[in-house]
């Protein structure tokens, strides 16, 4: 009986899905070889790595993304540093209805091979198979996501009752390849993208035009939630997509495209403890150092940055010097480029060589770096050392406070940047 009430309520909720449906859903969204279902995507790395390092990276990705967590199984079957392939066992839930009556859901399982060379990384997912409702088997994706089982006669349109399988996997697949895209690229090189980082995209397709100016949420868990119908998003809705730059009345940056200081992409406490560059001075002085002390926010009616400097470092000088100032965002392949200007001084070391980052200009005349994926460009209009009288915390670690406080530094955020 509860097997048919599930069938009876994928029905009810398949006729509610009339519409147009998008074309990435229809024929040749489901790729076979040999009448088996296989995605695929080439993953082109921007900053160029060899196998070897790529291999390293990839490796460490998939050990924090595929490491059991609860009731699903995830873990990596295959690590060869060798033969630089990767292979990894995930599940993950497709929520296709949840009520105080009804959670209507399946456990996708799925395997998922990176095949890694110099410069990119070859992705495939297979082996596809749903445990849905009380079947005592797993159905494969072969019997209910493939062109012949899913689409109509004249292939404009989803089977009812397949449909809902066929377009939470693709969306599924989707968002495992885009979260490699950012974490080897920094952003995904095929469209716009919010940050994303061990979490799955939760689609939700709109039925009302008005409905499009909603945010579209990240889940937190390996669960997508997909709520029909209409259109969809890869992962940002249309008034999220960055303004092109004959828009903003800004000159250009080759390579970047510029975004509102209110769409800016993550979680700014995340990406201070990723990668992040502070570059400062004048045009006959710059220093670059690493930065893990600051924030965004608003003051005098300005979007801003504030950061924290210590007072012995060389980069409190440039700062103090020049008008204004970039905090640039990298992905981990330029890692040690970034750790490298946070173990030397700029006192006496050229750290811009010695790093082999490119130097580029932004249209203030501030530096930043080509390898960056994100570039805020800042003014500076407050520079103030910390008082130890207004300091309230009396239990700070010896270390912080030994060479004096910290100086402030907030910053008008005149442009973003973003590749």
């Amino acid at each position: 009986m509860k097997k048919y009430l599930f069938i009876l309520s994928s029905l009810i909720l398949s006729f509610s899905l009339s519409g147009q449906t998008p074309a990435k859903y229809l024929a040749g969204a489901v790729p076979e070889i040999d009448g088996r279902v296989r995605f695929h995507k080439v993953i082109n790395v921007n900053s160029g790595l060899d196998a070897k390092s790529l291999y390293s990276l990839m490796d460490k990705w998939a050990k924090e993304n595929y490491d059991s967590n609860g009731e699903l199984m995830n873990r990596v079957l295959l690590s060869n540093a060798q033969s630089y392939d990767i292979a990894c066992q995930g599940e993950t839930y497709l929520i296709f209805q949840r009520s105080a009556l009804v959670l209507d859901r399946a456990k996708m399982s799925y395997q998922l091979i990176l095949e890694i060379e110099d410069g990119k990384c070859d992705v495939s997912i297979r082996n596809i198979k749903y445990d849905y409702s009380d079947e005592k088997e797993q159905v494969t994706a072969e019997k209910m996501i493939t062109d012949n089982i899913a689409l109509n006669k004249s292939g404009d349109k989803l089977n009812r009752y397949y449909d809902k399988f066929r377009t939470y996997t693709i969306d599924s697949v989707n968002s495992i390849i885009n979260r490699i895209d950012v974490y080897l690229n920094g952003i995904n090189t095929q469209g716009v993208a919010s940050l994303l980082t061990r979490t799955e995209v939760v689609v939700q397709q709109q039925t009302a035009p008005a409905a499009a100016t909603q945010n579209i949420p990240v889940s937190t868990n390996n669960t997508v939630v997909v709520t029909p119908p209409a259109p969809v998003y890869d992962v940002m809705p249309p008034q999220q997509i960055a303004r092109p730059l004959h828009e903003t009345g800004t000159t250009g940056m080759a390579g970047y495209r510029q975004v509102d200081a209110e769409k800016i992409p993550g979680n700014i406490i995340k990406l201070l403890s990723d990668a992040t560059l502070i570059t400062s001075g004048t045009a006959d002085q710059v220093n670059v150092m690493t930065a893990s002390w600051g924030g965004l926010g608003r003051f005098w009616e300005k979007p801003v940055t504030f950061c924290f400097l210590n007072p012995t470092r060389y980069s409190v000088q440039t700062m103090d010097k020049g008008d204004t100032y970039t905090i640039s965002f990298y992905t981990e392949a330029y890692r040690d480029a970034v750790m490298y200007c946070g173990s030397v001084s700029g006192r006496n070391t050229d750290k811009i060589k010695g790093s082999g980052l490119t130097p580029i200009k932004t249209p203030s005349g501030a530096t930043a770096f080509a390898e960056a994926w994100m570039i805020f460009e800042c003014k500076k209009i407050v520079a103030q050392p910390i008082s130890p009288d207004a300091v309230v915390e009396k239990n700070l670690p010896d270390d912080w406070t030994k060479n004096g406080f910290h100086k402030m530094y907030i910053g008008e955020i005149l442009n973003v940047w973003v590749k």
